[in-house]
């Protein structure tokens, strides 16, 4: 019995370690997924955000590359067609000219097929778009042309001298964060010393890349407080199934060491139930043989048959006491009876007293609903115990009854030898007997006290014991009380 439960223990234990290590496993790979995945999400936001920035700016220039064209004061644009080639020739002049430098510019549009001989307002508009396109794409290849000196230097010191400023990067990035749900806050710097901080790839933000670079780095703090609150419902899963797991591991060895000691305690009850059994069957064997081999006078042979009696009732009262519990578990009791507490402690006190010394006190007339027998045998069995157990030669029970906490309060006093504190709770235990070494002076099958915390249960009260000063014991049991 003992190797099966080392052997079933020590799989638990292995099962639990398992179970434990396989979320602990996939708690951390959670982890690690995690955190490569904010790795990805923060550089491939930043890579975002200064790809729009440059957009923006880029668009700005347009925009205003767009304004200086339509703005008379600083250019004018006119037209003429060309006989020889078969087109429309526009050009461009700056209304203030420069000393020394282009001051315009002609050019054809490949697709424009119209003849113009003198500028007009749909064509102008035609030939502006055409203007932006045409320096949106030179200038998204890193290059510009002067088409005039003022137009082109005022293009190249938009595109190319103001920097991008990680002010103007910042609000980019948040954007692009929020999309990967990244709210955390960032700071952007050349270097960092706190070795806790998490950095992004570094990405060049130099409005002249990839020539030169101007090089940022995005800086973040408390990631790992960031990373716990995304995985707190995994790791939620994980510790529940842990604490289920331990809580189950408890209940199987608490389960596991219930049974031993169940099972410690059926052995000694089955071998002091043989040894309770052996002795009057061997008197009734042996006081039968006697009969049936000799001849007896009358008076000797109803001494025999007394004896053959007294240990049949001893018997059947062994027997009676083993199925009165097991009926007690198995189908329960009714609670029809009214027992009128007087009058059953009356009975009980005329039923011992040629045993013990003993008496009783009530308050009153106090009666409830139960079972009367199951009742009885409970208090019997309490009364029987200190009975049993009181070596003193003037060995006293006294019962006491009264109403207290709206309740029915019960004491069975003794003056014997008292019980342990260690012993108080698992005397009410089945079949558990308070060690004595290997000899019990008193005989008995530890279930009379498990008998009565069954009944006093079932009529929905409690039972318990205290010592009973100077010695002695005193049974307490607390019954409801039904006014």
């Amino acid at each position: 019995m003992k190797k099966n439960i080392l052997l079933a223990f020590v799989l638990m234990l292995v099962c639990v370690i398992g179970v434990a290590g396989l979320q602990l496993y996939f708690t951390f790979t959670s982890y690690k997924v995690e955190s490569a995945a904010f790795e990805r999400n923060t550089n491939e936001a930043l890579k975002e955000a200064v790809d729009s920035a440059f957009e923006e700016r880029h668009q700005e220039v347009l925009r205003k590359l767009k304004g200086w064209l339509n703005d008379t004061t600083f250019v004018t644009i006119s037209c003429a067609w060309n006989s020889q080639h078969k087109n429309t020739v526009f050009t461009i002049k700056q209304v203030v000219p420069f000393p020394n430098e282009q001051n315009e510019i002609s050019m054809s549009m490949e697709d424009y097929h119209e003849r113009l001989d003198s500028i007009t307002p749909a064509g102008k508009n035609v030939f502006i778009a055409y203007m932006v396109d045409y320096v949106s794409r030179e200038l998204k290849k890193g290059s510009g042309w002067y088409y005039t000196y003022k137009l082109g230097d005022r293009i190249n010191k938009e595109a190319w001298e103001i920097p991008l400023t990680t002010k103007k990067l910042s609000k980019f990035y948040k954007r692009s964060l929020k999309k990967r749900n990244i709210s955390l806050p960032f700071t952007f710097n050349k270097d960092s010393i706190n070795a806790n901080v998490y950095k992004t790839q570094k990405i060049n933000i130099s409005v002249k890349r990839p020539q030169y670079g101007v090089w940022v780095k995005a800086y973040f703090a408390d990631t790992n407080l960031y990373m716990l609150q995304q995985l707190k419902w995994v790791i939620t899963g994980s510790v529940i199934l842990i604490l289920i797991t331990l809580g189950s591991f408890l209940y199987m060895v608490r389960l596991l060491l219930s049974q031993q000691k169940l099972s410690e305690m059926k052995d000694d009850f089955i071998s002091n139930m043989t040894h309770e059994i052996q002795s009057p069957l061997s008197s009734v064997m042996i006081t039968a043989e006697a009969l049936k081999e000799f001849d007896m006078k009358k008076h000797e042979r109803e001494s025999y048959l007394d004896i053959i009696l007294y240990q049949s009732k001893k018997l059947s009262a062994l027997a009676d006491e083993i199925l009165a519990g097991a009926q007690l578990e198995k189908k329960g009791i009714t609670l029809d009876d009214t027992i009128v507490l007087n009058d059953l402690l009356a009975d009980l006190v005329s039923a011992y007293k040629e045993k013990v010394v003993i008496g009783f006190t009530i308050d009153d007339v106090l009666q409830f609903k139960g079972n009367a027998v199951h009742f009885t045998r409970a208090l019997t069995n309490i009364i029987d115990n200190a009975v049993k157990y009181n070596e003193d030669e003037n060995a006293t029970v006294f019962i006491s009854a009264a109403i207290k906490n709206q309740g029915i309060a019960i004491e069975i006093a003794d003056n014997g030898t008292g019980i342990p504190d260690a012993y108080k709770e698992k005397i009410f235990d089945q079949f558990y007997r308070i060690p004595t070494g290997n000899v019990h002076n008193v005989k008995g099958y530890g279930l009379g006290l498990s008998y009565v915390k069954k009944v006093i249960e079932a009529h929905k009260g409690t039972v318990a014991v205290k010592n009973n000063h100077p010695k002695g014991s005193a049974f307490i049991i607390r019954l409801p009380h039904e006014t």
